[in-house]
């Protein structure tokens, strides 16, 4: 009964979500290591973090490793509900495709369930703005990638230009 009980309480605290989350960081850090021949150390704030994180920081940080995988991974579910054939219909497909959607969403939600104050409106306010102006501010030279998504784009496509 004592276990039943955790079991309950890890899943109502996103346990789950959480644990596929940092997964995810981890097999993708491990792929591009193996792959490319190297790794890039990226702060992540490890440790008690009580600070709320902006939008933009959070898409810099867990863009490749999370946000477009997650998408790739929904284009394929949708892919395969249009074109795939299943016995049981749409049962059968929940049953089959219930893991890759928690995957997905785990993937795509966790920074922002997980960010302290991330609700609140205001910050959410403020997140959107800042994330807008980075889109639009343009790149050159000397422009960190903090400040620009084009530079950010840039110094992403070093690492791989480097790594080949």
């Amino acid at each position: 009964m004592q276990a039943v009980f955790s079991f309950i309480t890890m899943q109502l605290q996103l346990c789950s979500v959480f644990f596929t989350f940092s997964l995810g960081t981890r097999t993708h850090y491990f792929g591009r290591t193996i792959l490319h021949g190297g790794a890039k150390y990226r702060a992540t704030g490890r440790g008690f973090v009580v600070r709320h994180i902006k939008f933009a920081e959070n898409y810099r940080l867990y863009s490749r490793s999370h946000f477009v995988k997650a998408l790739e991974v929904a284009l394929l579910l949708i892919v395969y509900i249009a074109y795939g054939y299943t016995v049981g219909g749409a049962v059968s497909f929940v049953l089959l495709t219930l893991s890759s959607w928690f995957l997905v969403i785990s993937w795509l939600f966790a920074p922002y369930i997980f960010n302290p104050s991330g609700f609140e409106w205001q910050k959410t306010v403020e997140d959107f703005d800042d994330w807008t102006s980075w889109l639009l501010y343009k790149g050159g030279v000397g422009v960190k990638g903090d400040d620009s998504w084009e530079s950010w784009w840039d110094e992403e496509q070093v690492y791989h230009c480097d790594a080949n």
